[in-house]
């Protein structure tokens, strides 16, 4: 039997339809244990334990943490994990409406700046392929052994 959703993201996804009329769809997917709100499949929110974590990036996370915002974290063997990336959503956003809709908007914003520059990174050089590297060291040991007898004869 499959989990009932998080009320927390069908209430996100309510108060955000203002913004999605504008700007486009806006919609929410299971993923670990919790959920990740997209736009234009891009994850701009993660909602974890009914609480809702924002993108931010280096022109944002200043804005974000002036409200108090923290940061997403989770505990693995042992240790806690911190993702410097996703922040808590301000609280005054909590109360829906346009602050929410602002918020959303800036996390958006922080997503696509993001997607924008690794796409524009360049693609590392292409390596050899074992094959290539398996067949060059066959040849190598090839022309050894083939020195080694000429120099005996």
């Amino acid at each position: 039997m499959a989990a009932a959703p998080d009320p927390l993201v069908a209430w996100l996804l309510d108060e955000l339809r203002p913004l999605a009329a504008q700007i486009g769809e806006i919609r929410a997917r299971r993923m670990f244990g919790g959920a990740a709100l997209y736009y234009d499949d891009i994850v701009f929110s993660l909602v974890i334990d009914s609480t809702c974590y924002l993108r931010v990036d280096d022109a944002t996370r200043a804005r974000f943490l002036a409200e108090k915002s923290v940061p997403f974290s989770y505990d693995r063997e042992g240790r806690t994990i911190s993702m410097k990336g996703y922040l808590s959503t301000p609280a005054d956003a909590l109360d829906g409406g346009q602050p929410l809709r602002d918020w959303v908007r800036l996390a958006i914003e922080a997503a696509l700046r993001e997607a924008n520059a690794k796409a524009a990174k360049p693609k590392r050089a292409a390596t050899k392929t074992t094959a290539t590297k398996k067949a060059a060291a066959k040849k190598t040991a090839v022309k050894t052994v083939a020195a080694k007898k000429a120099a005996k004869r």
